[in-house]
């Protein structure tokens, strides 16, 4: 099947199809547009006021003016993403369209269920979900790839041998491509009459209705793919789960909802239905990618094709169970991000057509936050040479004002848009702004590490999340080089203000708002330790409770509401 070409010139003048623009709405959010307009001017008006003293007097030195331009670069990409929150403000997202017309077309899917030495309880939970859909043409495919051990392998193939012959079940001892590996296996495999291939992870439990409420979206020739959230269950318990949950789904709650309207929703690996014949015609799943997920769905948008978000749930798997799992499930994320970008980066070229300019901006926007936190850690010897020079050789704290002021506006920045979304937008309480606030701070490090990495590292391997927990460290040795980091700019930053006194009162905040970055990650870490002896009560709950929903839903501003059972 030959891409579907989009009319691009009607696509760019249609205006913002989803979003409810009534005089109500925009009556209701008024306050928080001027806010959040004048914090993205705000933002961006700072580093241009700020040139005056990267130029005066000593500090007009080669270092100072790196200082400036690094400066000038947080802010402007603070201001990139500040004007997500402008757009949040104007337009308040809608569920019209979500829903597809109904059709008497039943098409055949394919669920593809990738797995590599997972617990065989867990995988059972993900297996029996499916059994219960409310759609009578579909397969499942459950493709073990690279596990040694026979007895985590061996009663999932039991398992699928029973639940009948839609169950199939393939066990690949040494397969390469990883997860992209096994599903291009997967799809190898599939039936000739699917039309339709759908994607999970082994520990999401789907609802019923997941295949029958929206495969009706793919009666539209143009619909490569639907993508239902990547929610959660059993994280209300815990501290740190909490803190992962909110951080994860502000994501869905807001980006995702604001990109619909602009096709340019981005893919993810799990609860995504897509085009049986569209995945075949872009080449299939890209083994060379960590995030095959969202490199397939941003090739699906640039041969034409148009991608459905759902903002309802159905279906709901496990967050990490360790900061550590935690932290490295976002640097695969973000270095198949890189990957993704060296691979992929004429597509946004200005005159590259493949991509309209919205959904250019709207994957670019996206990078942003990680581009910013590789700046962040690229630019710590920066920041410690600078503070190190106007301690010893300089009258003046100027040297570090510039870099020093951007670290502080970019964090002021953070703790204002977490307080516009939780809190008038998604109407949760402080709790949770500040759980999600402090998931961000401290994910800072690995996320610039990883984007660096991504760019000059070789050898990258795919590091699967684990779904049970693992033994922990008993000490603060995974956040090590974080906590020496912190602690210098805290050094610094006291070492500023005893030198000069209220005049580096500004650049010490700078030098604070650095150390808060890297000391978050520490948190992190002081977080789990206090709650080690609730994870294994976690573990228990998750192997053997029976009550989560899997389709527990949102209201539309992404607020779960009260659980109501397995069938809803």
């Amino acid at each position: 099947m030959a891409p579907v070409q989009v009319n691009r010139t009607v696509a760019a003048s249609a205006g913002p199809v989803g979003l409810d623009t009534s005089t109500e709405s925009r009556r209701r959010c008024s306050v928080l547009r001027v806010g959040a307009g004048l914090l993205a001017l705000g933002v961006a008006a700072l580093g241009i006021a700020l040139l005056p003293s990267a130029g005066s007097g000593t500090v007009g030195t080669g270092l100072a003016w790196l200082g400036w331009l690094v400066g000038v670069a947080l802010l402007l990409l603070a201001a990139a993403e500040a004007f997500e929150l402008v757009e949040l403000t104007v337009h308040t997202p809608s569920e019209a369209g979500e829903r597809p017309a109904g059709s008497d077309v039943e098409p055949f899917v394919s669920f593809h269920l990738p797995i590599c030495a997972e617990p065989p309880e867990l995988v059972a939970r993900t297996l029996l979900a499916l059994r219960a859909l409310h759609h009578d043409r579909f397969e499942v495919l459950v493709v073990d790839n690279n596990t040694d051990d026979t007895a985590l392998w061996r009663p999932i193939e039991r398992l699928c041998r029973e639940l009948g012959p839609r169950f199939r079940f393939f066990h690949l001892p040494r397969w390469p491509g990883y997860k992209a590996g096994a599903l291009n296996f997967a799809l190898a495999h599939t039936v000739p009459e699917a039309s339709v291939v759908a994607v999970i992870d082994c520990d999401y439990e789907v609802a019923p209705e997941f295949v029958a409420d929206l495969v009706g979206h793919f009666a539209d020739a143009r619909v490569a793919f639907v993508q239902a959230p990547q929610d959660y269950r059993d994280w209300e318990g815990q501290a740190l789960t909490r803190m992962f949950y909110w951080e994860y789904w502000q994501f869905f709650a807001v980006s995702m909802r604001l990109r619909r309207p602009r096709n340019a929703i981005l893919m993810h690996g799990t609860m995504v239905m897509i085009r049986k014949a569209a995945l075949l015609g872009v080449g299939g799943w890209a083994e060379w990618c960590l995030t095959e997920d969202s490199e397939l769905g941003l090739r699906l948008l640039a041969a034409g094709y148009c991608g459905v978000y759902c903002s309802q749930t159905y279906g709901r798997g496990l967050v990490p169970f360790s900061s550590r799992a935690y932290r490295r499930q976002r640097e695969r994320w973000v270095t198949g991000g890189v990957q993704t970008v060296r691979r992929h980066w004429r597509l946004f070229l200005p005159w590259a057509r493949q991509l309209t300019t919205a959904q250019k901006l709207h994957y670019l926007q996206g990078w942003a936050p990680w581009l910013r936190d590789g700046i962040i850690v690229a630019s710590l010897p920066l920041i410690t040479v600078l503070a190190l020079f106007s301690l010893g050789f300089a009258d003046t704290p100027q040297p570090v004002v510039p870099l020093s002021s951007a670290a502080l506006t970019l964090v002021t920045y953070l703790l204002v848009r977490q307080i516009i979304v939780y809190g008038p937008y998604l109407r949760r309480p402080w709790s949770n702004w500040v759980e999600a606030g402090l998931a961000i701070f401290g994910l800072v490090p690995s996320v610039g590490r990883a984007w660096l990495r991504g760019w000059f590292a070789t050898g990258l391997v795919f590091h699967r999340t684990p779904k049970q927990p693992q033994p922990r460290n008993t000490n603060l040795a995974g956040v090590s080089c974080e906590l020496v980091a912190g602690l210098i700019m805290l050094m610094l930053a006291a070492g500023i203000l005893v030198r000069f006194g209220a005049e580096g009162s500004w650049a010490a905040a700078g030098l604070g708002a650095y150390a808060a970055l890297f000391l978050s990650s520490v948190c992190f870490e002081v977080i789990e330790q206090w709650a080690a002896c609730g994870y294994s009560d976690r573990a228990e709950s998750t192997a053997a409770s029976t009550s989560s929903s899997p389709g527990r839903r949102h209201n539309r501003r992404g607020e779960p509401e009260a659980r109501t059972g397995m069938g809803r």
